[in-house]
């Protein structure tokens, strides 16, 4: 009788190993390894993504850096970049040792191509269409002044339309602006274009007035080649405009930072370096943001370094920019010198209940704050005032500091897996419709 018991017993635990090991398991390792996949699926794509024959992507740009990051990140995917700036600013040649690519350009130059006149377009078309650098090109890449890929559009290539800034620059006026908004519309009803901003400000920008939602794609800026290295006293101020009311907000810092016998030192970039290596800001303990823009290139360079960053409150910044028009340089009129109220056209229907972005009202400052890239980044610092932030640099300790550039650094390592993911997937389906069929 024990004998049966024991071999039933033996024979039931026989079959629940046969069980686990055939069926059980199995399907738990085909879950495990599907969620697994899922999860590193960026970890483990292979970086070059056209091994044979590259993807050529023609810019000509007005800012040079936006072109550089792109090419930084791209190339190495086995992407080419047939590059003829247009950025002639004197200041922005000096790291370039060159302002002279766009010399080489038929029809357009950095003071026709601005506001192009659309009888270039065909123009330039005549001109190009039989060039055999440019039969190469699978698509055309526009980032700062978005509105120059409707030049590209008679090519029938795919359009990459990333906005660094507000996309209308160029096209301010109500009759351009309202042709680029049908125009832009049309280019992202096309599956092989991509319609994209680097910022959320000028994501939900653009869907403000076309209704259009844009993709977020980021700038990475790895170029920099460095990362936090605190080996420097002090914090360093990032500006660049509005000097007056800098000068103020230094001079009561230092003031209040004399009265309560503090020992931070505070000091403007350009002053301690008029021409500064990503090393030296690197090395101080951390760079305090009075925004002048709603997103710069300096932000992601600096971001990507780890180094902590100070930014004023939504509420502060908001303050500021009613009081004293802190951030005048995010609506295109006031740069170039026009103040008006509001926006040149109207906003796409779906977008009434929300107020205009290129208004001075306290809803609208308010609002539109919240978007700038300031607050939508992890691990950013915020002060309420500036004797907030006197409080917030003198209790910040070495070891505070770096475990803020840790976690800065686990999230740039996150982003950076899930951008070139972003990127090839955009990569891929360019190739499928170009027929060059890069590979």
């Amino acid at each position: 009788m024990v004998f049966r018991k024991t071999r039933r017993f033996l024979m039931l635990i026989a079959i629940n190993i046969a069980l686990l090991t055939f069926f059980i398991v199995p399907l738990l390792k085909r879950r495990i390894t599907k969620r697994f996949a899922e999860t590193v699926e960026a970890d483990i794509l292979p970086l070059t993504v056209f091994k044979t024959k590259p993807l050529v992507i023609w810019t000509s740009d007005f800012h040079f850096a936006p072109t550089k990051d792109t090419r930084n990140y791209l190339e190495p995917m086995g992407v080419r970049f047939v590059d003829t700036s247009l950025d002639d600013q004197p200041m922005r040649c000096k790291p370039r040792k060159s302002c002279d690519e766009w010399k080489s350009l038929k029809v357009i130059t950095p003071k026709n191509a601005l506001t192009l006149d659309h009888q270039l377009i065909p123009r330039f078309y005549e001109a190009y269409k039989d060039d055999a650098v440019m039969k190469t090109v699978d698509a055309f890449a526009c980032f700062h002044v978005s509105s120059l890929c409707e030049l590209f559009e008679p090519f029938n290539r795919s359009l990459i339309i990333l906005a660094t800034i507000r996309y209308e620059l160029g096209r301010q006026d109500n009759r351009s602006w309202t042709t680029w908004n049908r125009n832009l519309i049309k280019y992202a009803s096309n599956p092989s274009n991509v319609v994209a901003a680097n910022n959320l400000y000028d994501v939900e920008y653009i869907k403000y007035f076309t209704g259009v939602q844009a993709l977020l794609l980021p700038s990475w800026c790895g170029y920099t080649n460095q990362t936090y290295n605190p080996s420097r006293p002090g914090f360093l101020i990032a500006y660049k405009r509005n000097q007056k009311f800098l000068n103020r907000f230094l001079k009561t810092f230092t003031d209040n930072c004399k009265k309560s016998n503090c020992s931070v030192n505070l000091m403007f970039t350009r002053k301690k370096y008029p021409y500064y290596k990503y090393s030296d800001i690197a090395a101080h303990q951390g760079i305090v943001y009075v925004p002048y823009q709603v997103s710069v290139m300096s932000f992601f360079e600096q971001y990507r370094m780890n180094i902590p960053l100070f930014a004023p409150s939504k509420e502060l910044l908001a303050e500021w920019d009613i009081k004293y028009e802190l951030m005048s340089s995010r609506r295109m009129d006031a740069v170039f010198g026009i103040n008006t109220n509001r926006s040149a056209i109207d906003p796409h229907p779906s977008q009434r209940s929300i107020p205009d972005p290129n208004s001075f009202s306290n809803e609208s400052v308010h609002y539109w704050v919240q978007f700038c890239d300031y607050y939508n980044y992890p691990h950013v610092t915020y002060y309420r005032s500036i004797d907030d932030l006197q409080h917030i640099l003198q209790s910040m300790t070495s070891k505070r500091l770096l475990s803020i550039s840790e976690q800065m650094k686990a999230f740039n390592i996150q982003e950076n897996k899930r951008l070139r993911k972003t990127w090839r997937h955009i990569l891929l389906k360019i190739a499928r419709s170009s027929s060059n069929h890069p590979s």
